[in-house]
């Protein structure tokens, strides 16, 4: 191991001991070397004279770029589209990004709860990120088992982890698990427990109710007094698609930060759903534990740098530069994001006349639906595989299947075809039944 890494690590043992238990063997072998990235930062600032670090073109202190690509763009300047950014992102979209965090978590009282979010290319790439840090061959993750397949392949295949699921409904299926996951944790014989949460969920469209949230913050804490070490990783890609008013109130990650010493926590969001801005891939991962402190926080975003300096080395600076400016909009901004957010409430709402019609009690099951762009059925006297099929080659429909359930992306379909998109469904089941 590199002395840097050394001295990192000997770092996040001493101000959070949570955070350095749950590093995987990368996690812990990982450092920010002081070589091109810190000495041109340094340079950036006190290079006066001349800056003959970083291997970008300038010319009269400025980007040489090609006309024939600047012409595509009319508001940023140069300097805001073609440079690299820094490896962990614009400094100031990172802490806009936070006060966002802090504005919409009522739970997270102070700045000092959360780390810096470190900039990432999209939400995926931020779930590589945790696992790079937190799994490693032979860990577990414990996962509801209506998931994005992308976790299976990620985890088990990429990390060599196991996926442990428990199911995402209760028995009766009118809500979340949360003895199914009190029952996961407990049966695991790991010292290291790994959760996911992806609320709203994809692929049902659930989220959890207050009344349920803290159900589960119940959970976590009871086993962590318990003596169990907890990360708890939250997928937030669908964050702020509530169309209820029951609803979780902000991340469930507001309820982990300062929950108990024995419990670490990380949020993965962006605005790739958020802001309907899913090609510019801008994502963050930010880090929280019971200690709240600074140096521990600023090690796990060095580590999370590191990670992205050996993979793709840094994100786009022209979506960096866009989004910066967007969140500087003011009241348009905001009037665009709940014009959006209403159209997607309706559709759902719609959605939830049809499928509870009485004529297709006997054609489907339907899981509880209430946020994000998604829901599911159940299909019954038939598989969700052969509807899809029938569905696609039949009648043009596209659906997918997943296992038994068959996921129905109300965000992809206008909300006066709405009918007759399940009408086809339906027509599809009694034809295979």
């Amino acid at each position: 191991m590199k002395e840097t890494a050394i001295e990192m690590n000997k770092i996040l043992k001493e101000k959070s001991d949570i955070f350095y238990f749950m590093l995987s063997d990368f996690g812990k072998n990982i450092y920010m070397p002081k070589g091109i990235i810190v000495q041109s930062a340094e340079a950036k600032e006190k290079a006066t004279k001349y800056n003959a670090t970083i291997g970008i073109a300038e010319s009269k202190k400025m980007p040489i770029f090609l006309n024939s690509l600047n012409k595509y763009f009319n508001i940023l300047k140069p300097d805001q589209i073609f440079p690299y950014a820094p490896a962990s992102g614009v400094q100031e979209l990172r802490k806009k990004w936070k006060n966002k965090i802090l504005l919409e978590n009522s739970l997270i009282k102070s700045q000092d709860m959360i780390s810096m979010p470190v900039v990432t290319n999209g939400l995926t790439h931020g779930i590589m990120l945790f696992a790079d840090l937190f799994l490693g061959e032979n860990d577990e993750i414990i996962i509801p088992d209506k998931l994005w397949e992308n976790y299976n392949l990620m985890f088990e295949e990429r990390y060599k982890a196991r996926v442990v699921n428990y199911p995402l409904f209760n028995k009766k299926s009118t809500g979340f698990n949360v003895d199914g996951l009190d029952q996961a944790i407990a049966n695991s014989k790991k010292d290291k427990i790994v959760l996911l949460f992806n609320f709203p969920n994809n692929p049902t469209g659930y989220s959890p109710t207050l009344k349920e949230v803290d159900e589960i913050t119940a959970v976590i804490k009871k086993r962590a007094d318990d003596g169990k070490k907890i990360l708890v990783a939250c997928d937030d890609a669908y964050y702020g698609l509530f169309y209820e008013d029951d609803l979780i109130d902000g991340s469930i990650f507001s309820r982990m930060t300062g929950l108990h010493k024995n419990v670490a926590a990380l949020k993965i969001d962006g605005f790739s759903k958020e802001d309907y801005a899913w090609g510019l891939r801008i994502g963050f991962i930010t880090f929280s534990d019971f200690y709240k402190n600074a140096d521990a926080y600023a090690v796990l975003e060095k580590k999370t740098t590191a990670c992205i300096r050996t993979s793709i080395s840094n994100c786009s600076l022209l979506s960096q530069s866009i989004f910066l400016d967007i969140m500087g909009g003011g009241e348009v901004y905001v009037k665009e994001k709940i014009e959006k957010f209403e159209i997607l409430k309706k559709r759902a709402n719609k959605v939830k006349e049809i499928v509870y019609k009485d004529k297709y009690k006997d054609l489907w099951e339907v899981y509880p639906f209430n946020s994000g762009y998604f829901m599911c059925i159940k299909p019954k006297g038939t598989t969700a595989e052969k509807v899809r099929a029938s569905a696609l080659e039949k009648y043009g429909v596209g659906t997918i299947a997943l296992g038994e359930d068959l996921r129905i992306a109300f965000s992809s379909v206008e909300y006066e075809e709405l009918d007759d998109l399940f009408e086809i469904i339906a027509g599809v089941i009694r034809e295979l039944k």
